[in-house]
């Protein structure tokens, strides 16, 4: 089959994925919704309140237009156009996904031939599976990620079993893996065996968000299964053509995804670039930030539902966990840059000025070392969780 066919493919099985995603996260694109609109711009603020709604109507119609027409320049524009409009409103929509699906249909909207859409492609993948590897290289990875979710969770493993230790430090295989995965995207001789090796990676992972594994994300499976075809379609290169060849970068007609997707991100491993346009996919880096009530009484009425106890510094205290809160109300990861932690303060004593209570922000090892308690009410900025990190 013509690799062009196979590009418009891709295209509309991403344009598909992003459709079904919006449709989980409807509520947050709505006036009602509890979780504070996190404004990227201020002006953004004197709009209506139905503008989001708005947005988001216009988006999903233009989906659905550009699925019958993935090749229909002006609504690829268009779409593009929205993406950034919605980052523009809400720092809740930077989310990696999104972030994924823009990245394809820009490659779509400036790619000329198919076989400068298979480079750039390639180009994306690499560097999606190399950064989000690198990423996962660490402490935190293991101990917020890999222990509650896949040992504890998934396969009933404790701190108290023995061997811990060996299945505990095994999660760094994780982060490893993708990196071997990206690199041999790279090389002619090891292409295949690396698209055989990430269909398999995402079929497990697929599993694992299944009713039978860990369903602690189901959003991110439209995403999952993106990948899962695009993988797949150069498990097909050796009769297709298009995957298997070498390839020339020519880098004066790919400076600008270079760029994207592999010297920006450098950044982001030291903490001067988006977390997620560097590909830092569920690293369990970044700051964790809790709003403390010293008793139940003291939580705003609207934020019940989210209240729970957790342990702090040794002590049982009544939280509300934003990550938390945005994940259940509107299927949303909250991003943790700073800077956006910083946002969602701002943005949370305006909704709620005589909200009682304290900031607790804590990283990884979540030590009283590494973290550090605000008084509510005072202005957070970014040098406190600046200096949580120096503290490490």
């Amino acid at each position: 089959m013509h690799s062009a066919f196979r590009a418009i493919g891709i295209v509309r099985c991403t344009l598909l994925a992003h459709l079904l995603t919006q449709f989980f996260l409807y509520k947050a694109w709505t006036s009602d919704r509890l979780f504070p609109t996190l404004s990227v711009f201020s002006f953004t603020k004197k709009l209506q309140e139905e503008t989001p709604l708005i947005l988001y109507s216009i988006g999903i119609l233009l989906t659905l237009v550009l699925l019958w027409k993935p090749l229909w320049k002006l609504g690829l524009g268009l779409w593009i156009g929205i993406i950034v409009l919605s980052w523009g409103w809400d720092f809740v929509f930077w989310q990696p996904y999104t972030y994924f699906f823009l990245s394809i249909v820009v490659i779509q909207f400036f790619s000329k031939t198919s076989e400068q859409f298979w480079i750039r492609c390639l180009l994306l993948l690499a560097a999606l599976y190399l950064f989000s590897g690198l990423h996962k290289i660490n402490g935190a990875f293991l101990n917020t990620v890999w222990d509650p979710y896949f040992l504890k969770k998934l396969f009933g493993i404790t701190s108290s079993d023995f061997f811990f230790l060996i299945f505990h430090y095994a999660g760094l295989l994780v982060g490893l893996i993708e990196i071997l995965l990206g690199v041999g995207l790279l090389f002619q001789r090891t292409r295949l065996w690396a698209f055989r090796g990430l269909v398999i990676m995402h079929l497990l992972i697929i599993l694992g968000l299944s009713p039978i594994g860990l369903f602690s994300n189901e959003v991110v499976v439209p995403w999952n299964l993106t990948l899962l075809f695009i993988n797949a379609q150069g498990c097909l290169s050796p009769k297709m053509r298009y995957f298997a060849n070498p390839w020339q970068l020519e880098l004066k007609k790919q400076i600008f995804f270079v760029l994207c997707f592999w010297i920006l991100p450098i950044f982001g491993i030291f903490g001067y670039y988006n977390r997620y346009f560097s590909f830092d996919v569920y690293s369990g880096k970044g700051t964790s930030i809790f709003i403390v009530f010293e008793k139940p009484n003291d939580c705003p009425n609207p934020l019940i539902p989210f209240l729970y106890q957790r342990k702090i510094e040794n002590k049982n205290r009544w939280v509300v966990s934003p990550m938390r809160w945005c994940k259940r109300e509107l299927h949303l990861v909250l991003p943790n840059d700073n800077y956006i932690l910083h946002s969602f303060v701002e943005a949370y004593q305006e909704q709620y000025p005589n909200s009682k209570g304290q900031w607790y922000l804590t990283t990884y090892p979540f030590t009283a070392q590494e973290s550090d308690w605000i008084k509510m009410g005072y202005q957070l900025q970014n040098e406190y969780i600046e200096n949580l990190q120096k503290k490490r």
